[in-house]
């Protein structure tokens, strides 16, 4: 890279890009996840959890972004996109280290139940670290540069509905990055490479 990442260098990239809003309807949930990046060595690198083992949870032990459902008493989804990262990961930032959103997606498999996820960026420059909290096994923080290798891209076999699925991944240290956060992801590298080739 020729220069150093800094929090104004992402916001520009994600306002110049802008992003798609969904209308989420009355019935549908509504939930938001955060990508979380800090600087590292000329580089960013990406804030991943390791979901637990639950019953009944579609992501159970899936490598997910921290997030969750809105809750009522939420003011609006970046305060949820707050919240669920201060729960999982032990991470309180303020408002204005969100530096923006991403596209708005719906799962495409009809093993998750409707819902609407609004993904938001954030800016971590060190200082609190990171604590986890039971939903999650695990995390780790994976550079760019490994998320763009071609060499890490694979593929995950999916049931789902009596059908075998077949999902882009990304392995990252052993774990498949696929799925929603693997769409989350793209559309990040995306907007980050833009107009640079890096």
């Amino acid at each position: 890279m020729s220069k150093g990442w800094s929090a104004v260098r992402v916001a520009h990239r994600l306002v110049t890009a802008g992003h798609t809003e969904v209308d989420p309807g009355a019935a549908e949930r509504h939930a938001a996840v955060t990508l979380v990046v800090r600087p590292r060595d000329r580089d960013l690198e990406v804030l991943f959890v390791r979901r637990a083992e639950l019953p009944g949870d579609p992501w159970s032990g899936h490598m997910a972004l921290p997030g969750g459902h809105r809750d009522a008493a939420d003011a609006d989804l970046l305060e949820t996109a707050r919240r669920e990262l201060r729960e999982e990961v032990g991470l309180d930032l303020p408002r204005n280290g969100f530096l923006g959103r991403l596209d708005d997606l719906h799962p495409v498999t009809r093993r998750i139940p409707s819902i609407l996820i609004s993904p938001f960026v954030a800016w971590h420059g060190g200082g609190a670290r990171v604590s986890t909290n039971a939903e999650v096994q695990y995390h780790v923080w994976a550079p760019l540069r490994a998320l763009r290798d071609p060499a890490l891209r694979s593929e995950v076999r999916y049931p789902d509905g009596g059908h075998e699925h077949v999902w882009p991944s990304i392995l990252y240290e052993g774990d498949a990055i696929w799925g929603l956060t693997h769409r989350v992801v793209m559309n990040f590298l995306d907007i980050i490479t833009e107009r640079t080739g890096q």
